[in-house]
Parts: C-alpha cells; sequence; structure tokens
C-alpha cells in the first residue's frame, strides 16, 4: 500500500479535506475483491478495458466515499496524485488496512492496468475450495519459472500473525486475572472461616435454640455474598468508568458489552458462593454441646 493525495477535480489546487492529507491506495487487478471477499456497495469492478489507454478510473472505499462526496460518489470525478483525474466507478466495503482495531479510513484502488507495479502480491482465493499451496506454485511456475513463490502464506496465517502480540497480552492478561480469582477466593475463604471459628459458640447457640443447619448455612452464605455483592457494584462502576481507556484494544466486542459484564458477574459471584459455602457447611457442623462445653 502507499499513499497519494486526492483532489477535487473541479479546482487541481483545492483538497478535498485538510491540506496536504494524504489518502492510502492499492493498485490491483480485475476480481481482487471477490478474491479477498471484499463487497462492492455501488458501483462495478475493474475490468480488461481499464487500461492506460482509457480515461482513468478508480474504485473508493464507503469511508472515502463518505468523507468526501456524502457517499454519493459513483460518477464523480477526482484528481489523484500521480494518476490525474479519473472517474469513480465503484464503492468498496470498508476494510482493516493496517490492524484489526483501527477506525475505517479512506482507501481509494487504483486498476493495475492502468498503474502498473512491479512489485505486486498475489491473491488467489475460492474459499473451501480454494486450491492448495504446491498448486498455485505450479501454476505460477508455468507461467514463468523465474518468478518466486516461496513466500505464499494462507491469509488465516497473515491474520494470525498479526494477532500474535494481542493474543499473547490477552492470555498474560488471562493468567494475572485467574490468579487474582483465585487469591480473592481464597481471601474470602480464609475470612469466613476465621469469622465462623470465633463464632463457634454464638453458632452452637443458635442450633440449641432450635436453628436449623440450613439456617446457619443461609446466615454464613448471606454474609460472605454481601461483602461479594458491594465489591461486584464497586468494580462495575470502575469498569464502565475505565471502558474509554480499553476501548482502542478491543475486537468484536464493545467495552460496554452486557454479555462480557454479565459472565464476569457469573463467574466471580459462583466463586465467591463456592468459598462461602465451605465455611458455612462446616459450620452447620457444630455440635452445639461441644461449642458450649469448649467455650
Amino acid at each position: 500500500m502507499t499513499r497519494v493525495r486526492i483532489r477535487d477535480a473541479r479546482s487541481h489546487d483545492r483538497p478535498l479535506d485538510r491540506p496536504g492529507e494524504e489518502v492510502l491506495t492499492n493498485v490491483v487487478a480485475p476480481s481482487y475483491f471477490a478474491a479477498m471477499g471484499i463487497p462492492l456497495v455501488r458501483g462495478r469492478d475493474f475490468t480488461g478495458d481499464d487500461t492506460a489507454g482509457r480515461p482513468p478510473v478508480v474504485i473508493v472505499s464507503e469511508a472515502l466515499a463518505r468523507r468526501y462526496y456524502r457517499g454519493d460518489a459513483v460518477g464523480r470525478r477526482a484528481w489523484v496524485g500521480g494518476l490525474g483525474e479519473a472517474e469513480i466507478v465503484g464503492v468498496a466495503r470498508a476494510g482493516k488496512y493496517r490492524f484489526l482495531g483501527e477506525d475505517a479510513a479512506p482507501f481509494l484502488y487504483v486498476p493495475l492496468l492502468t498503474s502498473y507495479a512491479p512489485r505486486m502480491h498475489l491473491v488467489a482465493g475460492g474459499g473451501a475450495d480454494a486450491p492448495p499451496l504446491a498448486a498455485i506454485r505450479e501454476a505460477i511456475a508455468s507461467v514463468d519459472p523465474a518468478l518466486s513463490a516461496d513466500r505464499l502464506t494462507p491469509l488465516a496465517g497473515i491474520v494470525a500473525a498479526s494477532l500474535f502480540p494481542a493474543r499473547m497480552g490477552a492470555v498474560l492478561l488471562g493468567a494475572f486475572g485467574a490468579l487474582a480469582l483465585a487469591l480473592a477466593v481464597i481471601g474470602i475463604y480464609g475470612v469466613l472461616a476465621y469469622s465462623v471459628g470465633m463464632r463457634t459458640r454464638e453458632i452452637g447457640i443458635r442450633l440449641a435454640l432450635g436453628a436449623g443447619r440450613r439456617d446457619v448455612v443461609r446466615l454464613v452464605v448471606g454474609e460472605g455474598m454481601t461483602l461479594v455483592a458491594i465489591g461486584l457494584a464497586i468494580g462495575i462502576v470502575l469498569a464502565v468508568a475505565a471502558t474509554r481507556l480499553l476501548g482502542s484494544f478491543l475486537y468484536g466486542v464493545s467495552p460496554t458489552d452486557a454479555v462480557t459484564f454479565a459472565a464476569v458477574i457469573a463467574v466471580l459471584g459462583g466463586a465467591a458462593l463456592l468459598a462461602s459455602f465451605l465455611p458455612a457447611r462446616r459450620a452447620s457442623r457444630v455440635d452445639p454441646v461441644v461449642a458450649l462445653r469448649n467455650d
């Protein structure tokens, strides 16, 4: 990808947007959009007739069409640096050009037969029926044995490589989160176990006066979950407040995704419930006679 300057065809001296702003561009062959799975929302694809001897044409992204032409770009003309005055014949769906977390940016496509570049990338598409890499190498060798095809990589591999730093960061954050969850569970268990030990006589009196073992479990678990509910409420407020800082690090999910918040509450609540239940079960098994005798 390179950058070009795009200006209004009506005035070569007046940029369509801020002075000096450049737009990412790519030189592509016909059927490139089909191979890459990029739909054309309006207009047409490049054809074999879009050659250097014909009036230049370009295809723009939705973001460029919205920014410069208020969405109605097909049939309009623009002056493109290095190409001249060109007609916009199509609008392609906005994509990700540098990294997955970026916002939709203006992008310009130029036909290969109009602006030939000696260094190109070959794109072969086919979905589930795509030929194996060995077959692609053989096809290239049949055209020109001197062409090197040793660096063929599936698109899934390229995407996986670009996501590797983010995935490693997610793994590390997940590991620290699991460690924090384990420490929280141990802390809740320790506090409640200590509380039960200090209240052995009280629990023995409750049982002696007719309280059921389920009542004791409900009492201990209720106290533990009250503390957890307060902590979750404070945590959710702080998490929502921090969403503006986290938005640029997320892909495929919004910072205030309700399902994510619900899942976090369910996991933390379930872990806290387990940590509260164990001391509560121990408390319910206290022998009233022994508890009163040992005091």
